[in-house]
């Protein structure tokens, strides 16, 4: 920093109150400039620090991210040193960086291996670069669901321990660095394999489908033995009038059924789509035998 910076520093310090934050306090600042193993913040009102010596080298990676007018937060060391600057250390500089990390690889939706150290009934834990985190149940994929019948606690946990040890590959789903807040999902990885799935069918092709499960509105299924999921609208069912779905279908049969549409890695199929073609097909076959 040049004389007039420092005497810039010192005329601001004589316009601020004398109650000055306590030695180690946080305070947020605003980047100035970076030099070879110096970096000054704005501290207004307070004036001008410096991060230097084994401070600087301490953050250095951390540091060569930063640009003028970036907000970092610094620790107090001393509030006048002998260039008249106030000495700084960033504030957990390391844990900076790491959470920067974390964001990058949210943003990015990028999938990765998270080890599991341990369970509890809620969902499993892990670490990423030393933060801990939680995938909750309700976020993993449909494999590793603990299906327990009645829901028992006990055996959910159980099921839930066998994956201590264990890799999973994750995404993150959400994470807060004011809180520690780290979560991770399993479900995303498995939504985004469906999408890629999903690519290679397209609308007018005849699937094959198992019914999975049978609601009022209608069927859903899963389509050609893949992890993708499909629905078949009570409309698409058949062209009969006041169908009850249940007589027509069971869960665990297999149909043909053509695809109507494809949004986000979900199908929607017809099964009434496919009753004229039968139709023609019988009336050609009568025709054959005549």
């Amino acid at each position: 920093m040049n004389t007039l910076n420092i005497m810039a520093n010192e005329t601001l310090k004589q316009n601020i109150p004398l109650n000055l934050p306590d030695i180690n306090s946080v305070l947020e600042g605003t980047v100035l400039e970076k030099k070879k193993k110096y970096l000054y913040v704005d501290l207004s009102p307070y004036g001008i620090g410096v991060i230097r010596g084994p401070n600087y080298l301490e953050a250095k990676d951390y540091i060569k991210q930063l640009n003028p007018n970036d907000k970092v937060l610094v620790r107090i060391l001393e509030w006048n040193n002998e260039e008249g600057n106030i000495e700084l250390a960033l504030k957990d500089a390391s844990q900076e960086n790491t959470w920067k990390k974390i964001y990058e690889l949210r943003d990015s939706k990028t999938t990765f291996p998270l080890l599991i150290t341990d369970a509890n009934v809620g969902g499993l834990i892990g670490k990423l670069y030393r933060v801990q985190g939680f995938i909750p149940v309700s976020q993993l994929s449909s494999e590793h669901y603990p299906k327990v019948e009645g829901g028992s606690k006990a055996k959910i946990l159980e099921k839930l321990k066998e994956f201590v040890g264990k890799e999973l590959m994750v995404q993150i789903l959400d994470a807060d660095q004011n809180t520690n807040k780290l979560i991770f999902s399993e479900k995303l990885v498995e939504l985004d394999q469906i999408k890629e799935i999903a690519k290679k069918y397209k609308i007018g092709d005849i699937v094959k489908v198992k019914i999975t499960k049978i609601v009022n509105f209608g069927a859903f299924v899963k389509v050609d033995d893949t992890p993708v999921d499909g629905l078949i609208h009570i409309s698409e069912i058949s062209s009969a009038p006041n169908v009850d779905i249940k007589k027509i279908l069971q869960e665990g049969e297999v149909k043909e059924a053509k695809i109507t549409n494809i949004d986000d890695g979900k199908i929607s199929l017809s099964l009434k789509a496919l009753e004229s073609k039968k139709e023609e097909s019988k009336k050609e076959e009568s025709k054959s035998v005549e």
